[in-house]
């Protein structure tokens, strides 16, 4: 019994286990959704994604990168993260990063 409870338990983790693979390509959502995280720097920032498309904050940051489906990524940054967000080429909020 102590076996089966043991091996079943195993199986499960083994099952759970992330196996997602690490995106690549920069230029899309998936790259910022395993990437983003709220403690990164600015130069963090730019080390995992490159020099921002844009700045159009007023009062704090909001570095803009454009993604190659046409979506953005707006990330509100003072000394630290405060937000990041997936928009639409109108300007519609997709989903919250951060």
């Amino acid at each position: 019994m102590f076996l089966a409870i043991l091996l079943t338990g195993m199986l499960t983790t083994a099952c759970s286990k992330d196996t997602r693979e690490e995106p690549t390509d920069k230029e899309t959502i998936e790259y910022f959704n395993y990437n983003l995280k709220a403690d990164l720097t600015y130069d963090d920032l730019v080390n995992l994604f490159g020099v921002p498309d844009g700045d159009i904050g007023s009062g704090i940051h909001i570095y803009v990168y454009d993604l190659k489906d046409g979506t953005k990524v707006y990330i509100g940054y003072s000394d630290k993260i405060m937000y990041a967000r997936h928009m639409s080429s109108g300007g519609q909020l997709l989903h919250n990063i951060i």
